[in-house]
């Protein structure tokens, strides 16, 4: 084979290899092209389906869903010693009686309830259509050691409605509807705060009935809460219910803490009380 058929070869080879060379490149800049262009059309189609009129509504219904089950807790005490105190409940039981009156079942926070007072226990139900407000007779029916949980039962002739339950664990950043009645009863019942889930899992400690420390479980949360709140529910943006509002991280008057909200899981409230319910 003489040189200038070598050169020829070579030449051709070299080619060849060019040629491959700037098709594969060109076949993954195809494919990286079509992979990034199927992210994008996924995203935009997702975006286009769903509009912020959307989540709005979606919100707007569940909060209304929510509050048809949240009630205000009032405890008046009878000792000199110590003072009223107001919070919130969820109704999570309705049985009807034959004197066409029902009988309500709801979770509140054992701080609320009064467990260790001498009480005068009610609960607050809104207005009727003159404007009166709508007290009635409350009893304890049972508490939780550990957890700050407790049950209180009510009679009365209003059909109210009863919370439903998700005992899934919700996903961080997923909705979270706080419902309840801070600061005054009657003035700030069942104000409706939207924020999302912080954190699930989040073990902290706390008091057991005795004063005792003990580690338990909550739902983290920046749905705005305060006093007046505990007892009252945490729900999802279907309206259900997830959890029962329990306490905040607000920390000294210089200090900056907002969004630090904690909320009893439901399916530990289900899990206790599962006898009553």
């Amino acid at each position: 084979m003489n040189k200038n058929n070598i050169l020829k070869i070579i030449s051709c080879s070299l080619l060849v290899l060019l040629i491959f060379l700037i098709s594969g490149c060109s076949l993954i800049q195809q494919y990286r092209s079509s992979l990034i262009n199927e992210i994008r059309n996924e995203y935009v189609e997702y975006e286009q389906n769903i509009t912020v009129s959307d989540i709005e509504d979606a919100l707007v219904v569940a909060s209304d869903v929510a509050k048809s089950a949240s009630i205000g807790v009032l405890v008046k005490s009878k000792s000199f010693m110590s003072g009223d105190v107001s919070g919130s409940a969820v109704i999570l039981k309705r049985v009807e009686n034959n004197n066409k009156t029902y009988t309500y079942t709801a979770v509140t926070n054992r701080h609320v309830s009064g467990v260790k007072s001498s009480s005068e226990r009610y609960v607050y139900l809104g207005v009727d259509n003159n404007g009166k407000s709508i007290y009635v007779d409350a009893e304890l029916v049972v508490y939780d050691s550990t957890y700050d949980l407790a049950l209180l039962k009510f009679t009365t002739g209003l059909l109210l409605n009863v919370a439903s339950i998700n005992t899934e664990e919700p996903k961080v950043g997923s909705f979270a509807i706080a419902v309840g009645s801070p600061y005054n009863l009657e003035g700030f019942f069942n104000t409706v705060t939207v924020g999302s889930v912080s954190a699930v899992n989040r073990v902290y400690q706390d008091e057991d009935v005795n004063g005792n420390t003990v580690k338990n479980n909550f739902l983290q949360h920046d749905a705005s809460i305060n006093s007046g709140n505990s007892g009252g529910g945490l729900f999802d943006i279907y309206g259900r219910l997830i959890g029962i509002n329990t306490w905040k991280i607000a920390g000294n008057l210089s200090d900056d803490y907002v969004g630090l909200n904690f909320a009893i899981p439901v399916k530990e409230v289900v899990e206790r009380f599962k006898d009553y319910l």
